[in-house]
């Protein structure tokens, strides 16, 4: 990886630059998968305040890359998740890891995980779990080349597709 780019904590003054980089990361998801819910225009509004809110959040790390000329150009956002229900009972969660297409291919994607599996060690989770959209192919095969794999599926229809083929289906 290049020298060109640093590794940090996010911090108040990349708000703009982190609600680029999840909107263009939104925009990516919803066109690799048009089944897939739409984020709403007041959502897409409200989004800077929510990262402020994410930033402060207590056992959450956000994490940029920073490019010297271009400025933050990726970024990764995890948390600690307590379940006492089940073991382990304190696990890494990746909310959301984007790096803008003309940095990828560049070790920042890699980089920015290294990163946060500090967070998640230093805090001892020895689990951590994700989710991407089905279609996201560079997703996809980003997170398998780090080992993850899938552990349970969510699907989805509409009602009225499900209604249809209740309707056409024979009595067992």
């Amino acid at each position: 990886m290049s020298d060109r780019y640093t590794f940090r904590r996010a911090k108040a003054t990349d708000l703009d630059r982190l609600v680029e980089l999840l909107l263009a990361l939104q925009d990516h998801v919803e066109a690799s998968n048009p089944t897939l819910w739409q984020m709403k225009s007041e959502a897409r509004a409200n989004l800077k305040g929510q990262l402020a809110a994410r930033l402060k959040a207590k056992d959450a790390c956000a994490l940029v890359s920073e490019h010297e000329e271009e400025g933050v150009v990726g970024v990764i956002f995890g948390r600690v998740v307590a379940n006492k229900r089940y073991k382990p009972d304190r696990t890494g969660q990746v909310d959301q890891a984007f790096v803008r297409v003309e940095h990828r291919r560049t070790g920042v994607g890699m980089q920015l995980v290294a990163e946060l599996c500090h967070f998640f060690a230093e805090r001892g989770i020895e689990d951590i779990s994700l989710r991407y959209v089905v279609g996201n192919d560079e997703a996809a095969s980003f997170w398998m080349s780090l080992g993850f794999s899938p552990r349970i599926l969510t699907v989805g229809a509409h009602r009225k597709e499900i209604e249809a083929r209740l309707a056409t289906c024979p009595e067992p």
